[in-house]
């Protein structure tokens, strides 16, 4: 037997059995990896999608939290892993998009290490200011930004994220110069918010919501398509102008890069049947949360997208981590 025969005789045994694998998919219990700690809408959502996959799947599957490294050390434990279907990551625009433009020397690219399953939900954000600000409005607050003697101070949920994209990008509409504070996610930051040591936040509905119908800050503008029907009475962004400056917060599901169609397909369509069933979608549309799930290879298409839009934007602003 001449070695491209046998070559051939390896591929087609290594076929049958990946097909084999993936028909029988899944045999053992799956790992749901988390890029942060527990508590968060990262966890949430992996914990109430694993609880649907174990019931309907048949097998265990269990939340596995690792944050640090900005979600390096989570997606590099996926990359470890065989590509198998057995390690999921369940990820958010940093780890699947902006971590690419943000760090100059990124563990692994998202594009190349990780094959995309579905998107999960989309939240949009509010723009927040302590109820203390003279800002009563946005155009208020733009016009704050322009005539403050030192300009405004923004809060962000961290470097690269969503709170300082849009920090970067109001800045650079409006031609004012704004100091950035960097926060260890949103709580911190809106608390300095609260107090009234920064100016003013961009962040999610889930978590900046709750203070805002608490009164302990006013939203002055929403970053979403039309109005909320949890803040009816806060304007949208894109009615104000401000529409192209919109950063998304999006979460979604990946798997390692070579994993079999078929189990990616099988991950799939029980992801997306757990987020639109009646008491999972029903716990994060109450958060102001939109479900919002897809195909494996839509989801593909819109991370490649949201990398080149922010890739951009961070390296036209000198936004970029070691």
């Amino acid at each position: 037997m001449n070695s491209m025969i046998r070559r051939i005789l390896a591929a087609t045994i290594a076929l049958a059995a990946s097909l084999a694998q993936a028909q029988n998919y899944p045999t053992k219990p799956i790992t749901l990896v988390v890029p942060y700690a527990a508590g968060g809408l990262t966890d949430q959502l992996a914990r109430e999608v694993g609880v649907y996959m174990s019931d309907v799947l048949k097998q265990p599957v269990v939340v596995d939290n690792r944050p640090g490294g900005a979600a390096q050390i989570a997606v590099n434990f996926i990359k470890q892993q065989p590509a198998d279907g057995y390690a999921v990551l369940v990820g958010d625009v940093p780890s699947l998009a902006t971590n690419v433009g943000l760090f100059k020397k990124l563990s692994y690219d998202p594009r190349k290490d990780l094959q995309a399953v579905t998107q999960l939900v989309v939240s949009p954000a509010l723009v927040v200011v302590p109820t203390s600000s003279p800002y009563k409005t946005f155009e208020e607050l733009v016009n704050g930004a322009r005539t403050k003697p030192g300009g405004l101070t923004y809060a962000s949920q961290g470097v690269g994220t969503g709170g300082q994209l849009f920090g970067t990008l109001l800045s650079k509409q409006i031609g004012a110069t704004m100091a950035h504070a960097a926060y260890r996610g949103s709580m911190p930051g809106l608390a300095d918010v609260m107090s009234g040591q920064v100016d003013f936040m961009y962040d999610a509905v889930p978590t900046s919501g709750a203070f805002v119908k608490s009164g302990k800050v006013r939203a002055l503008a929403i970053g979403s398509p039309q109005r909320s029907t949890q803040f009816p009475q806060v304007p949208t962004l894109k009615e104000l102008g401000y529409e192209a400056i919109v950063p998304t917060f999006w979460w979604g599901v990946a798997v390692k890069a070579g994993t079999p169609p078929q189990i990616v397909e099988r991950l799939q369509n029980v992801i997306n049947d757990a987020m639109h069933s009646p008491a999972i979608a029903a716990k994060f549309t109450e958060q102001g949360v939109i479900i919002q799930t897809s195909s494996s290879k839509a989801f593909g298409a819109y991370i490649d997208s949201e990398i080149n839009r922010w890739t951009k934007v961070m390296h036209e602003a000198g936004m970029q981590a070691d």
